[in-house]
């Protein structure tokens, strides 16, 4: 059976103070006012960027929207329509397909500071419309910006481009030149994995770009970039979240040399070769180990390396304590169907050869709902999970508990004890 995934990402929840039902609506209705003019005459996109929005409360699930819905569970509320998304239907910052329409959907409350909630709406806003501008919901793992030296160089690059942003338009070329060179390196260190970069800056790049532009006040952003380059290295995964980065930088240095620059690019455009053709610039090949050392040290390398290593030692001793979890200790082993996944990418880990952790998730397939809220899922080729499934594990009718985890089965379905360290779900007979 052909898969069927839609991927959801989960962003930071922002805190807000307690609000009334109609001072709520009220706010509600004055973010899309300002999201539409945000977006207003853009010259981004062949696509309204505006369009169906969804602001849901997560516990409540209280929703606002500035349009109806098919099945009249929003009903008007002022200028804007109210109402309970139905619990079938997943929630967090995204795009979802619901009741024949593919709306944008933001966690309520929105970021109380005025560019980062239109960046966030424009964000989200972009994912509604990217099939239909030719950008396909990819969005794959980057796992060798888990390693040491994927680190190292992938921040190198930020830094190069963080200079580059310093400087006048015709005085960039040198730093985007050493920019290139730590990419070309990972491209040379990590053959198999780094076409995942491409993929994910034509999808999450793309996004992030047209948020920042479209978001925040233009004389902001050159500051923006500096405070989002500098905290790049304090995020504990990159494998998930390395285009929000790069989409950024990349996207402002090619705005300010063509502001127009989106409506020529498709899926398969790259932006080192935007890069390159905007700016004059030479693609960078096969750079020197001995060029690479001293050009470490113009950008905060010897910092950068220090503090990496650091973290690789821990990073070895997860590893570890993950693998023994996964592969040495009792565990539930579940097929994946027909799924939608909400999931923090700022906390995603690469375990090799054995896939990708989950710290935190939600799943929804046709066997039922998982709620994982600590010691994590492992997730393979987003074709199998798996569970740790100790001695505490309980079953409840259709509800089975682990540590850190709860699974809702649905009708039909059921976990059968294969040998002493493996479960699975199986359909009953």
């Amino acid at each position: 059976m052909k898969k069927i995934i839609t991927v959801v990402i989960c962003w930071s929840v922002f805190a807000g103070q307690a609000q009334t039902s109609d001072t709520a609506s009220q706010l509600a209705a004055s973010y899309f006012k300002e999201a539409a003019r945000s977006s207003q005459n853009q010259h981004m996109w062949h696509e309204n960027v505006y369009g169906p929005m969804l602001f849901v409360e997560p516990s409540s699930r209280v929703t606002y929207s500035n349009m109806p819905d098919s099945a009249g569970i929003l009903t008007p509320d002022g200028s804007i329509y109210k109402g309970i998304l139905p619990k079938e239907v997943m929630i967090a910052n995204t795009s979802i397909l619901w009741e024949g329409k593919r709306w944008s959907v933001i966690l309520w409350p929105l970021p109380a500071n005025r560019d980062d909630r239109l960046d966030l709406l424009n964000h989200e806003s972009f994912h509604r419309i990217q099939v239909k501008l030719g950008f396909p919901e990819r969005s794959p793992t980057v796992d060798h910006l888990g390693s040491l030296y994927g680190r190292i160089y992938y921040l190198l690059e930020l830094q190069a481009l963080k200079a580059a942003l310093g400087k006048p338009i015709g005085q960039r070329n040198a730093d985007l030149t050493n920019a290139l060179l730590f990419r070309e390196k990972r491209r040379e260190l990590f053959p198999n994995t780094f076409e995942n970069e491409r993929i994910l800056e034509m999808s999450e790049g793309l996004a992030e770009y047209t948020g920042l532009i479209l978001g925040r006040q233009k004389d902001s952003i050159r500051q923006h970039l500096y405070h989002e380059v500098d905290s790049a290295q304090e995020r504990k995964s990159l494998i998930r979240s390395s285009a929000h980065f790069t989409g950024e930088a990349y996207g402002y240095l090619l705005y300010q040399k063509s502001p127009g620059w989106t409506l020529k690019v498709d899926s398969n455009s790259d932006f080192p070769l935007l890069i390159s053709l905007a700016y004059h610039i030479n693609l960078p090949k096969h750079p020197v180990g001995e060029d690479l050392a001293a050009l470490e040290k113009k950008y905060n390398g010897d910092a950068i390396i220090k503090t990496e290593k650091l973290k690789e030692e821990q990073r070895l001793q997860t590893v570890r304590q993950y693998t023994e979890l996964f592969t040495q200790k009792p565990v539930l082993t579940i097929e994946l169907i027909k799924m939608g996944i909400s999931f923090n990418p700022n906390t995603l880990f690469d375990l090799g050869e054995y896939g990708t952790v989950y710290p935190t998730a939600e799943i929804k397939d046709s066997w039922g709902r998982l709620t994982v809220s600590a010691t994590g899922v492992l997730m393979k080729d987003w074709k199998v999970i798996t569970l740790p499934a100790s001695e505490d594990i309980r079953v409840n009718g259709g509800v089975i508990e682990g540590k850190g985890w709860k699974l809702q089965l649905n009708e039909h379905w059921e976990m059968v004890k294969t040998d002493s360290l493996h479960f699975r779900l199986v359909t009953k007979n």
